[in-house]
């Protein structure tokens, strides 16, 4: 890492003096109280507000190291980070987003994030880190569900708006509006992908190890009616493990040949992915066949 992140957590933890580790007092309590409240009692209360700050500060304290641990191990096999260092209001929105997160699996999520934006700066936006703080486990765990029927369409990260592609694999319309209620994706029913394709611009959709290629000598227009992920949404989907359903690109294939039967739709085997999303294919592939 260009630095300790757990330098950073020690400028960001809040220190309780006020109690020392026996539980006693540091200081003195002034005699006087505006409740007019007997001074054993202040002294009581005190203590008992003490208490509870240190014990909500230690939690705090301690969900924060879980997520920097959580993104040490994510970044222990990774030979390089950038050299460029985390801006330091993002560092400070971070770590005050965190503080609260005690649930394993949203610290997973966090501690993502924050290995990616220790590996690339500026992967993550505040926006970004605003959204997840205000997401419950079981948004996450739907947006999670949501991942292998997510595809990249030419630039735009979308699902596609078809009843029966979306029935039958459980897609169903209340996950894709509790993804909007998020803030991850947009909900509308009418919104229309439409893109111009032939042999020198084709449609590629790489899905998995398979890449999905259009194949057409004169300009055709194909038209997707999508759920479109929001910025938010797409910063969030490079988090999470990739999963793939090959079922579900054929189906989504075939679906696509036959309301093109102008265009030639062929599968092509992948070979090599790059970081940069750049790919090689074996330039052998399978015709979809329309029934």
């Amino acid at each position: 890492m260009p630095k300790d992140v757990r330098e950073i957590i020690d400028k960001e933890a809040k220190q309780i003096e006020m109690i020392d580790v026996d539980g006693g007092m540091v200081g003195e309590i002034v005699e006087t109280y505006p409740g007019e409240q007997p001074i054993e009692t202040v002294k009581a209360l005190y203590g008992r507000t003490c208490s509870r700050l240190l014990y909500q500060e230690m939690r705090k304290q301690e969900n924060i190291e879980m997520v920097v641990d959580k993104a040490k191990a994510f970044l222990v096999s990774e030979e390089s980070v950038n050299s460029v260092d985390v801006d330091e209001d993002w560092i400070s929105r971070f770590f005050n987003s965190v503080q609260d997160v005690s649930s394993e699996d949203m610290q997973n999520l966090w501690g993502r994030i924050l290995a990616g934006e220790v590996k690339r700066p500026n992967s993550f936006s505040l926006r970004c880190l605003d959204t997840l703080s205000k997401m419950t486990k079981q948004e996450a765990m739907i947006f999670e569900s949501l991942r292998p029927y997510i595809i990249n369409f030419r630039g735009t990260w979308a699902i596609l708006n078809e009843k029966n592609l979306n029935e039958k694999y459980k897609i169903h319309y209340e996950k894709i509006l509790s993804m909007a209620e998020c803030g991850l994706m947009d909900s509308s029913a009418i919104m229309t992908l439409n893109l111009k394709v032939q042999n020198e611009y084709p449609l590629q959709i790489a899905y998995g190890e398979t890449l999905l290629k259009t194949n057409n000598e004169e300009e055709s227009k194909i038209e997707l009616p999508i759920y479109k992920l929001t910025q938010t949404g797409i910063e969030l989907l490079h988090i999470l493990d990739e999963k793939y359903n090959a079922d579900y690109l054929q189906d989504v294939a075939k679906w696509l040949a036959k309301r093109n039967r102008n265009v030639e739709f062929v599968m092509h085997k992948i070979v090599n992915k790059n970081e940069d999303g750049s790919f090689r294919y074996l330039i052998s592939g399978t015709k979809i066949e329309i029934d």
